[in-house]
């Protein structure tokens, strides 16, 4: 799915966010950790945009500090699809965001020869 449909949305990206994390499969990625870059968006629907302050706002500054405080700490995750299912979460965790989608890279992984990544998205069930 490109974005959701239906209606007027608002969305609010994050992009390029570098992280060094200990993730992977193989032995040599249990080595040390590795780059990675995400990229986060999140939607909530909405004709305009009418708020005054910035508690009217989707908070990207949350999700940032998120990552940057404790994905560098972690411990050593096997597979994208798990860091990706976490941070889902992490976006629904605000209730007005009802759709967002993350995508991870690994730049550094086939010797800048080809970009592993992840593209996940999450539409929230039920009322927000």
């Amino acid at each position: 799915m490109d974005e959701p449909s239906g209606g007027n949305w608002q969305c609010l990206a994050l992009r390029d966010v570098p992280l060094d994390v200990r993730l992977g499969v193989y032995p040599h990625e249990r080595e040390r950790p590795q780059r990675v870059l995400v990229d986060v968006e999140l939607w909530r629907r909405m004709d305009r945009f009418e708020g005054t302050s910035l508690a009217d706002c989707l908070d990207y500054d949350r999700i940032h500090r998120w990552l940057v405080e404790t994905w560098p700490l972690r411990e050593h995750t096997a597979l994208l699809e798990q860091l990706a299912e976490e941070l889902l979460g992490k976006c629904l965790e605000d209730p007005r965001v009802e759709w967002c989608r993350v995508r991870i890279r690994k730049p550094e992984a086939h010797g800048g020869r080809g970009v592993p990544e992840i593209l996940a998205t999450r539409r929230r069930s039920g009322p927000g």
